[in-house]
């Protein structure tokens, strides 16, 4: 499975980006806890019905011995126009000086996530192309060079 798949080809594999996360924090123990939904093996109804500030709950809460974070889960190195769009609303939701908003991208081979702050991404963003997925969504490859 990767990024390149349609969206129900995307969907219908594990979540292998949030398994390598937890194997992560598990080795390091450190705490976390599932917060966000899992469309692949918790799917709800009609889900594209809730409230954006709902529908797109931080993955994860981890606490650890350098503060608590809310974590966005990502398992590819692709990141749709509309999530970087809302990254300045997810800060204002979610992001705070004693809980900071973080991104963890999560690659099978890789010995660790690469972490790194919502600002961090959309500059990356910034340094992509534009690309189509085949139902239409616009989205950007991240460079971690």
């Amino acid at each position: 499975m990767n990024g390149n798949n349609s969206y129900q080809e995307r969907n219908s594999g594990r979540n292998l980006g949030e398994e390598l996360f937890e194997q992560y924090c598990t080795e390091k123990q450190v705490y976390f806890k599932r917060i966000g939904f899992d469309e692949k093996t918790s799917a709800i109804p009609h889900f594209y019905r809730l409230n954006p500030f709902i529908r797109n709950l931080p993955d994860y809460i981890v606490i650890s011995n350098k503060g608590s974070r809310l974590v966005n889960i990502k398992g590819t190195a692709n990141i749709k126009k509309t999530e970087v769009n809302m990254i300045p609303q997810f800060l204002e939701w979610y992001h705070s000086k004693d809980c900071p908003l973080w991104y963890a991208f999560c690659f099978k081979g890789e010995s660790k996530p690469f972490f790194m702050t919502p600002d961090r991404v959309i500059s990356l963003y910034q340094q992509a192309e534009d690309k189509q997925w085949n139902d239409g969504v616009i989205y950007r490859t991240l460079s971690f060079d």
